[in-house]
């Protein structure tokens, strides 16, 4: 009985698709009909974004099936703010059955029509919790770097996060990766501020010098070409260790700043960085299980702390473990061996 239940259930799934895809040619369809009217589109948009408003409102005072039924009518008009809370309620499950292949498909529409913020909400979901796809991971990248080009913050920042890591192209691109996230960090987006501090303190001047000069032009250099500037990276990118091999990789450094490591998480509380410690080796045991891991000062904030594990082989290594802990959650950065970082506490 569950097996019929269960295939009942994906047949009533693929019906409810197939009828939102429908849906999806008659907007656009409708949406180049109303283009071609002689109706004022500044009127028509005011109107459509009074409707959304009191479409939320609806919803908020427990009238959801009204201010659902709203939505959708302004959805099959392509309006993008319906489209993209349309997608809110699906990816949440109000008012309907939590899904998040129709979630998806509305931030899709929704980004399509020129929504900012379904478009980024599609680009998370794609790349952080979807199948894994090239496609899928092509079409976020595709997502932040448009709107990494038009100013996003967090656009730039998620990307120079990737193309430091090495999650963008065949090898990590760790010029252009700081300069996104320099560029971020000059709005004032959090994230990117402490992220900032972390990279600079693994690069020469020349090299930040060059992320930075990149970060400047974002608009006119692109996302073309191969790795940026990578001559300027011989004394502070290396991708082999200073030759101490041979050491048991579950024994804790002499010195954290002559080993290739992993820095997990940014500034925290001790008792916040202690937690996460335990956490990652409880559920990202298969990553870290041969590194020793440990919680030390933050070089950049007194009286915080993070988290570093190692010793890490080679470069590739590293930036290797940091895709799998980025790809559940954790922030990661791969630190090379120099000898302008913070050693390890006695």
């Amino acid at each position: 009985m569950a097996a019929k239940e269960d295939t009942f259930d994906r047949i009533e799934m693929m019906i409810v698709l197939n009828i939102y895809r429908a849906a999806f040619f008659a907007l656009f369809f409708s949406f180049s009909v109303v283009a071609q009217t002689s109706q004022p589109i500044e009127n028509s948009t005011a109107a459509d974004e009074l409707s959304v408003n009191d479409a939320l409102e609806d919803i908020r005072n427990g009238d959801i099936e009204k201010g659902m039924g709203i939505l959708e009518s302004l959805g099959r008009q392509a309006n993008p703010t319906a489209l993209f809370h349309l997608a809110e309620m699906a990816r949440i499950g109000i008012g309907r059955d939590k899904s998040i292949p129709i979630a998806t498909m509305y931030y899709r529409m929704s980004g399509q029509l020129g929504n900012e913020a379904a478009a980024l909400k599609l680009a998370n979901i794609l790349y952080f919790d979807g199948t894994g796809s090239e496609a899928e991971l092509a079409e976020a990248v595709s997502v932040w770097q448009t709107y990494a080009l038009k100013g996003n913050p967090e656009a730039a920042y998620v990307l120079g996060t990737l193309y430091w890591n090495g999650e963008v192209g065949s090898a990590p691109d760790p010029v252009r990766g700081y300069g996104l996230v320099w560029r971020a960090a000059q709005t004032g987006y959090n994230p990117a501020e402490q992220a900032e501090l972390s990279m600079r303190a693994q690069m020469n001047g020349a090299a930040r010098s060059a992320g930075e000069a990149y970060g400047k032009a974002l608009e006119t250099e692109g996302f073309g070409g191969g790795q940026l500037a990578l001559e300027l990276l011989i004394d502070g990118y290396s991708g082999d260790t200073d030759g101490e091999g041979g050491q048991n990789p579950a024994e804790k450094p002499e010195d954290w700043a002559k080993v290739w490591r992993l820095e997990v998480g940014f500034a925290m509380d001790d008792a916040g960085a202690s937690e996460l410690l335990e956490r990652i080796r409880r559920e990202e045991a298969a990553t870290v299980k041969d590194l020793y891991g440990e919680v030390i000062k933050s070089p950049n904030r007194v009286g915080m702390y993070r988290l570093v594990f190692g010793p890490v082989n080679t470069m590739n290594d590293a930036v290797s473990m940091c895709v799998v802990l980025k790809r559940a959650g954790h922030d990661c950065f791969a630190q090379p061996p120099t000898a302008d970082d913070v050693p390890s506490e006695s």
